[in-house]
C-alpha cells in the first residue's frame, strides 16, 4: 500500500501541469491542495512561464510590472485587446480556440497573509479575523478558456463542481465561487478576508469571492474572465462610455441581473455587447460575490 502511494505522488508530480480535472479544489479539499501544492512547487521553480518563485520573506513589488519582483508578465500580441491592455502578472496565449493563462497567483498588494516577516505583508483591518496560521504560497494554476463564449443550453454547469479556481483576476488571482468550507458561510468566511478582499487555503491559494480592491471598488472596472469565457465586472455598469458619471447599477443601466449574476449589455471594451457578470449579491453567500452558483456557459478547464 505504502509502495502505492508513493508511486502516485511521483505520477502527480511529473503530470501535474497537464491535469485539467484533478478532485474537486474547495476550500474544505485540504489534502488535494497539499498534494497538488508540492506537485507545483517542484514543477514551477524558474518555468519560463511564471518566472522566479515568491518567497514571501524577500518579496517585492516590481513598478515597471505592477507584479511581485521576478514573476513573469507578458501577454501575446494574438490575444484581443480587452485583455492584452488589461491582465498582468500572469502570462496569457491563444492555443486553437481558447485563451491559456499560466499564473503563479502572487497579488501585488500587501497582505496579512505573506506574513509578518515579508516586505509585503499588513495587519488586517479592524474586525477582521486571520485565516489560521494559513499563508500566501505560489503556485502553478493553468487556465484553458474558450475564447468564443456562448451560452449553455439545458442543464447549467455548477460553480461548486470541483474547479481549482472558476475564473482569473486581470492581476492574475484566483476567483472563487460563492461557497466556504462547511459549516461556515461566506459571510463568515469574509471576516478573514485581508484589506484587499483576498486569503489564502491552507495551501497557500490566494484568491478572490468578493470584489479585489486593488482593481475595482464598487464601480464598473473590468475584474477579470471566467472560466466559461465570459468577462465579469465590478458592481456597476459603464454605459458603453468612459465617462464616470453615467455608471449605474445593473438594472438602471442595461438589463437587470439574472440568477447568475449576469446580463448582456454594450460596454466600453464590448461595444457591440457581450453577456457578462457583475460583482453582486448573491443569496447562496448572503454577501456580494463576483459569480454565482452556476456558470451560464460551458466552462473551460483549470489545473494546478
Amino acid at each position: 500500500m505504502e509502495l502505492l502511494q508513493i508511486r502516485t505522488l511521483v505520477l502527480l508530480l511529473v503530470f501535474g501541469t497537464t491535469l485539467t480535472q484533478c478532485k474537486p479544489k474547495s476550500d474544505s479539499d485540504e489534502e488535494t491542495l497539499l498534494l497538488l501544492a508540492v506537485a507545483a512547487s517542484k514543477i514551477c521553480v524558474n518555468n519560463s512561464y511564471t518566472g522566479t518563485t515568491v518567497v514571501n520573506s524577500t518579496a517585492t513589488l516590481d513598478t515597471n510590472t505592477d507584479c511581485i519582483t521576478g514573476m513573469t508578465s507578458s501577454m501575446s500580441s494574438d490575444l484581443p485587446a480587452w485583455i492584452r491592455n488589461n491582465f498582468k502578472c500572469s502570462v496569457g496565449t491563444v492555443s486553437g480556440s481558447n485563451y491559456v493563462f499560466r499564473s503563479q497567483n502572487i497579488p501585488n498588494n500587501k497582505s496579512f497573509y505573506f506574513g509578518s516577516t515579508s516586505p509585503m505583508y499588513v495587519a488586517l483591518a479592524g474586525g477582521q479575523k486571520s485565516a489560521g496560521n494559513n499563508q500566501i504560497a505560489s503556485q502553478c494554476l493553468v487556465y484553458t478558456i474558450p475564447s468564443a463564449p456562448a451560452a449553455k443550453s439545458g442543464t447549467l454547469v455548477g460553480t461548486q463542481s470541483g474547479y481549482a479556481s472558476v475564473g482569473i483576476t486581470v492581476n492574475g488571482l484566483a476567483i472563487f465561487n460563492n461557497a466556504a468550507a462547511a459549516p461556515d458561510t461566506l459571510a463568515t468566511e469574509a471576516q478573514t478576508f485581508d484589506t484587499f478582499n483576498g486569503h489564502p487555503q491552507s495551501s497557500g491559494v490566494y484568491h478572490h469571492h468578493s470584489q479585489p480592491l486593488n482593481v475595482t471598488n464598487n464601480d464598473s472596472k473590468l475584474i477579470g474572465v471566467l472560466l466559461d469565457g465570459f468577462p465579469v465586472y465590478g458592481l456597476n455598469c459603464d454605459n458603453a462610455t468612459t465617462n464616470t458619471g453615467d455608471d449605474g447599477a445593473p438594472g438602471t443601466v442595461g438589463p437587470a441581473l439574472d440568477a447568475y449574476h449576469g446580463h448582456t449589455a454594450n460596454t466600453v471594451l464590448f461595444p457591440s455587447g457581450i453577456y457578462h457578470y457583475h460583482f453582486a449579491y448573491d443569496s447562496t453567500a448572503t454577501i456580494n460575490t463576483l459569480i454565482g452558483s452556476s456558470f451560464r456557459g460551458t466552462p473551460g478547464t483549470v489545473s494546478n
